[in-house]
């Protein structure tokens, strides 16, 4: 069967011969971790400034929230979406009625975020709704869209890294992309941000990802290694940098990340369900013995490396990673932010990386 939307690997950058090996931190030496962590925080204070808050709400959303009367992880996804769509508002990308637009939600898992955007838009007769997601879902939002005549809605089962948007059909009968995606797990808002760099027709207008699970960036897929490599970051260093990001959210107990205990970085377009780790079981640390922890104890604390600070330390790394994303995206000429869409506490991964197309 052809498929004009399918093109492998289309989305993956074309790696030379210095393709960095993955080493767990667990086998690191002392000296080779304290002196990445070190470099880390002076590349943290030399270019990375602070992420602002910026919590936004869209009245058609929080509606929604003053009438739920469902479970406090269905409040918090709402939240999410509100401040999400609320950002898309703000740079005005919901004005369909004026810019009719084809909306890509990548990883679009159940299809709630894209439900809630139809109800946002101006003119839903002028948009089309695209949903992305390798994985297939039951009890998808858009199986009942599809009975209104005036939503187009058009859901297609493909890894973002082979997605090719210039032979999705209908889609040049628009004036404007915009991609959206809500906890687009590592490498996933990588291949994300390059499918939509690399589109050749219709404008992409902009972007909002919110962010997540840094650790599973992969080398051959992250687009802002040349940003990394201008802030020092070697590429031996990429995949220590990465698991390092695995400290501000597993590690609020002593107790050893699955960024430690593996070197594998998973490759996925899923989004997270909810907002802790114990509610994310594929990120879920993996049972280790008594010895294992003890081992990890002993050496944080030789190390002096307490769980308050490797939060910090995890934090900081998430960060650049994200600087080099957004830096990527100023390069394809976008104006972009990175931003704290929601409090913390309604997920610990509360930061959305903001692109608009800036005005030619």
């Amino acid at each position: 069967m052809d498929l004009p939307h399918l093109r492998p690997n289309c989305n993956l950058r074309v790696c030379g011969d210095d393709v960095p090996s993955k080493v767990p931190l667990s086998s690191l030496p002392d000296e080779v971790l304290l002196a990445f962590i070190s470099k880390l925080e002076r590349i943290h204070a030399d270019a990375i400034d602070a992420i602002r808050e910026s919590v936004l709400c869209l009245d058609a959303v929080e509606a929604v929230i003053a009438g739920c009367c469902g479970s406090p992880s269905v409040v918090r996804h709402l939240r999410q979406t509100s401040s999400l769509l609320a950002h898309l508002q703000a740079v005005n990308l919901l004005d369909t009625a004026t810019n009719p637009t084809c909306y890509v939600e990548f990883g679009a898992g159940r299809g709630q975020l894209t439900k809630s955007l139809t109800e946002a838009v101006t003119d839903t007769s002028k948009a089309l709704f695209l949903l992305i997601d390798r994985g297939a879902q039951r009890y998808k939002y858009d199986t009942k869209l599809k009975y209104n005549h005036n939503i187009n809605v058009k859901r297609i089962r493909v890894d973002i890294q082979h997605l090719n948007l210039e032979g999705v059909e209908g889609i040049g009968g628009y004036r404007h992309i915009v991609g959206l995606g809500k906890h687009l797990c590592g490498s996933a808002s990588d291949l994300a941000l390059r499918c939509l760099c690399q589109h050749p027709g219709t404008e992409v207008a902009g972007v909002v990802l919110a962010l997540c699970c840094h650790h599973r960036c992969v080398w051959d897929s992250y687009c802002g290694l040349e940003v990394l490599q201008g802030l020092g970051v070697v590429p031996s260093e990429f995949y220590i940098l990465t698991a390092l990001t695995g400290w501000a959210t597993c590690n609020s107990r002593d107790v050893p990340s699955k960024e430690e205990m593996t070197s594998e970085p998973q490759n996925s377009d899923g989004f997270e369900m909810n907002p802790s780790q114990e509610e994310h079981p594929k990120l879920l640390s993996p049972k280790v013995t008594m010895t294992e922890k003890k081992l990890m104890d002993n050496r944080y604390t030789r190390l002096n490396l307490s769980a308050q600070h490797r939060e910090e330390i995890g934090r900081k790394a998430k960060q650049v990673l994200d600087y080099g994303r957004m830096q990527y995206m100023c390069e394809q000429g976008f104006e972009c932010s990175l931003v704290q869409y929601v409090a913390r506490d309604t997920t610990p991964e509360n930061v959305a990386l903001i692109a608009s197309r800036v005005a030619r």
